[in-house]
């Protein structure tokens, strides 16, 4: 194969979910050139892959915003798209979409083998099948690993990367510099947002903010650490309740800060990462950093940290009705029991195993 495109047009996590699969197919096709068509969001973590070689990328909010304006711009950008892609004469790809549109765009334009999931009878222009009735049996990468089997590829390393740029890395370092954290901090990351993948219904995947604020001035009180407070431009206006904090010495306010790259250049300096089931959770295993992670509707054994189970504790509440995201469904409940029951105690727990065996390691 010499030409091999890989779709996937999810968020952060699934994306460096198939970091491994990238790393399994250049192993299997050395010689082979690898697209990868993702959402522009997520390009930071697939553009300083070495076994990447080209990204095509679109942003899902402009299409529909064109969409809206004028019907005829929008089959002009998608036909773009497609043109671009064409263009490449690819062998083979591996559609991780799991809805039918790419693969029929895949068959349209002549690609000869292509690889998919046939999830709810979607997979009718896949000529290389693997059935999925249901998604919750396992871990999300190991569906994408076992589709490589189709391929033959049978030994994977389930390490997730994420390669940062020199400039990301600069300012990671000019940054903690200008906040006076050096190398012997014990610096302790926190995102207490996340779930951006899950648009207006974000908050389902938050731990309340006040005690993710009783979190942090505990692990001021209890710790000789400094703590970095992580969060997009959208979350700058939700940090009422971290006011008080972000005043302290020892608290680094990123909120609103950094690009991806540049954020997770700065997890990879941290000893510990505590945050919501989120897309930074899962840069933080990629950079193998240990983590404490809060989970609600979302199954862990599904979605959860990938790497060295001693890195990673994943605090959950004990209620019957979790996990109820499934196949793909959101919760419809307005109160979120699953995190309003897991206390800030809990996290602490957590957080003191973590911290204990890692100065075991060491």
């Amino acid at each position: 194969m010499k030409k091999i495109l890989i779709i996937n047009p999810f968020g952060v996590g699934d994306v460096l979910f198939t970091t491994p699969v990238i790393d399994a197919l250049k192993k299997k096709f050395p010689d082979s050139f690898i697209g990868y068509l993702c959402q522009r969001q997520t390009a930071s973590i697939l553009e300083n892959h070495p076994f990447v070689d080209k990204l095509f990328l679109y942003t899902r909010g402009d299409l529909k915003q064109v969409r809206k304006k004028s019907y005829l711009e929008y089959i002009k950008m998608i036909g773009g798209g497609i043109s671009e892609i064409n263009n490449e004469k690819f062998d083979l790809a591996i559609d991780l979409s799991m809805v039918s549109q790419y693969s029929f765009l895949l068959w349209l334009i002549g690609v000869r083998e292509r690889f998919g999931f046939d999830y709810k009878k979607r997979g009718i222009f896949l000529n290389h099948r693997l059935q999925v009735n249901a998604v919750g049996q396992k871990h999300i990468i190991e569906y994408y690993l076992d589709l490589l089997k189709l391929l033959g590829i049978k030994q994977i390393d389930r390490k997730l990367k994420f390669y940062t740029s020199l400039k990301d890395r600069q300012f990671t370092d000019n940054f903690l510099l200008k906040h006076n954290v050096s190398n012997q901090d014990m610096l302790i990351g926190i995102a207490p947002f996340g779930g951006a993948s899950w648009g207006e219904d974000s908050k389902c995947k938050q731990w309340p903010d006040e005690r993710f604020a009783g979190l942090m001035r505990s692990l001021l009180r209890d710790y000789n650490c400094k703590l970095i407070i992580f969060g997009t431009n959208k979350d700058v206006d939700d940090c009422a309740s971290f006011k008080n904090i972000l005043k302290s010495e020892k608290v680094v306010n990123a909120i609103g800060k950094t690009n991806l790259g540049q954020l997770a250049a700065i997890i990879g300096k941290c000893s510990l990462f505590i945050s919501n089931d989120s897309g930074p959770m899962h840069i933080a295993c990629a950079k193998e950093v240990n983590t404490v992670s809060i989970f609600g509707p979302v199954d862990e054994n599904v979605y959860g940290p990938i790497g060295l189970r001693a890195r990673h504790e994943i605090v959950k509440a004990a209620i019957e009705c979790r996990p109820c995201y499934k196949n793909f469904k959101k919760p419809d409940c307005k109160n979120i029991a699953c995190l309003d029951q897991i206390s800030e105690d809990m996290v602490l727990e957590a957080v003191e195993k973590v911290i204990k065996k890692k100065n075991k390691k060491e």
